[in-house]
């Protein structure tokens, strides 16, 4: 199905999708793959031939990994975790990305006993070291925008939530985002656009203009993204308050959003797995774009 479809899309590079599509399926429709944060990297199987990006893990025995952290011990052990496990990734040799989650400004979980608080400069100085190593193995640093947390506001307007006691990442609004990369400023350090995400950012506006507007401001520097999580999302109602990873085409995210996301100089993992079925739907809609 896919080898023509693949001719037909014009897309930059093939697409991935998760490694729960399997083998078999992912052969069929001429797909690769990304390797998940929690699998462990060590040592290769059946679909490595098949990885084109690894996803970095963000957190470890229930602590999220502050490598921006004020606490010294949690953000140097934070930094040497994910570089130990950028060294692993060298038995996939088809690997050339690891994307790489921003850690947090401000996180009030009780779980997270340490670590809650990260500084902006830390954050790009451990930016700095954690990707000058994984150039030593020719990997490409991605940095994906965050979500916006809602916990404990699910139900409150927009004007009624203080952000200044919600949990919140580096790089969830496409200014700073943007901003983190410029200022890490190293040729092996590029952007990962996670489309669900967007919709989590843009609903912490009120006017539904704006939330379209606040979307598409992540492309500005479409020049630097070079990895995308594709997916849907709500964009009008509260349920795109949570990082739902619709199938692409499922959702209210823009159509043009869309359009743009397939014509970019990226690779591009569609971030879900709704079953075979709705894959191969999904995969006509993005055909037809």
């Amino acid at each position: 199905m896919l080898s023509a479809l693949g001719e037909k899309m014009s897309i930059k590079h093939p697409l991935s999708a998760p490694t729960e599509v399997g083998i078999i399926d992912l052969d069929r429709l001429n797909l690769k793959a990304e390797l998940h944060a929690t699998t462990d990297p060590s040592n290769p199987n059946e679909l490595s031939n098949m990885l084109i990006s690894a996803h970095a893990p963000y957190v470890k025995d229930g602590l999220r990994l502050n490598y921006a952290a004020k606490d010294t011990e949690h953000r140097v052990n934070a930094i040497s975790l994910l570089k130990g496990y950028i060294s692993k990734l060298e038995v996939h040799p088809t690997i050339k990305q690891v994307n790489l989650h921003p850690p947090q400004k401000q996180w009030f979980d009780e779980t997270q006993t340490s670590g809650r608080e990260g500084d902006y400069e830390l954050m790009i100085q451990a930016i700095r070291e954690i990707a000058m190593f994984a150039n030593t193995f020719k990997l490409e640093i991605v940095i994906e925008n965050m979500n916006a947390s809602f916990t404990r506001a699910e139900n409150l307007d927009e004007e009624e939530i203080d952000w200044e006691l919600m949990n919140i990442s580096f790089g969830d609004s496409p200014e700073e985002w943007i901003t983190i990369c410029e200022d890490v400023n190293l040729d092996n350090v590029f952007l990962c656009l996670d489309s669900s995400h967007t919709c989590t950012y843009a609903h912490k506006f009120k006017d539904d203009k704006e939330r379209k507007e606040r979307v598409m401001a992540f492309l500005k520097r479409s020049d630097l993204i070079r990895h995308v999580h594709w997916s849907d999302n709500y964009l009008y109602d509260n349920r795109g308050r949570k990082d739902s990873h619709l199938s692409v085409g499922k959702g209210t995210l823009p159509k043009n959003l869309h359009e743009q996301i397939k014509k970019l100089d990226a690779t591009i993992l569609l971030e879900h797995f709704h079953g075979i079925a709705e894959m191969e739907e999904e995969l006509k809609y993005i055909d037809q774009l």
